[in-house]
């Protein structure tokens, strides 16, 4: 799949905003949230959802994120094992096909999260927009909405 094109620049798409705008998108509203997973949905995209909210320690989040993306079963459950498995995330060896138009995380509750544990909240946003830079260097399509 090609990267975007210069007619999705005037197209108002949301996927083209959200990559331009670093890869991952805060949204907090409800409707807003599932308009824009209806919409992801209907371009082809895999939208992955994950309960960030219920997370208490760092574990749960990483069991969260491999089970979610189908990491392999001997991952790491540590921030560098996270950043290395969403490397093969982003050039699509798990957790999606590149048949499909992208893979779309949606990290419900984070602000709970972020709450909770500050420096992992941002460590994993960091790791998520880098990954959703590297993904599209291959035309590969990563992208995150926080909500």
């Amino acid at each position: 799949m090609p990267a975007f094109s210069t007619d999705d620049v005037l197209g108002n798409r949301l996927d083209f905003e959200i990559a331009r705008d670093g890869f991952v998108r805060r949204l907090r509203d409800d409707a807003e949230l599932r308009n824009a997973e209806t919409w992801f949905r209907r371009e082809g995209y895999r939208v992955v959802e994950l309960d960030a909210g219920k997370w208490n320690d760092d574990e749960q989040m990483h069991v969260a994120f491999a089970t979610g993306l189908r990491f392999p079963r001997h991952v790491g459950k540590n921030l560098d094992a996270l950043n290395d498995c969403m490397s093969d995330v982003a050039e699509a060896d798990h957790g999606w096909d590149a048949s499909e138009t992208g893979l779309v995380l949606i990290l419900s509750g984070f602000d709970r999260f972020a709450r909770r544990l500050p420096r992992t909240a941002d460590h994993v946003q960091h790791i998520l927009r880098r990954q959703g830079s590297y993904a599209a260097l291959f035309g590969n399509r990563l992208l995150t909405i926080l909500s």
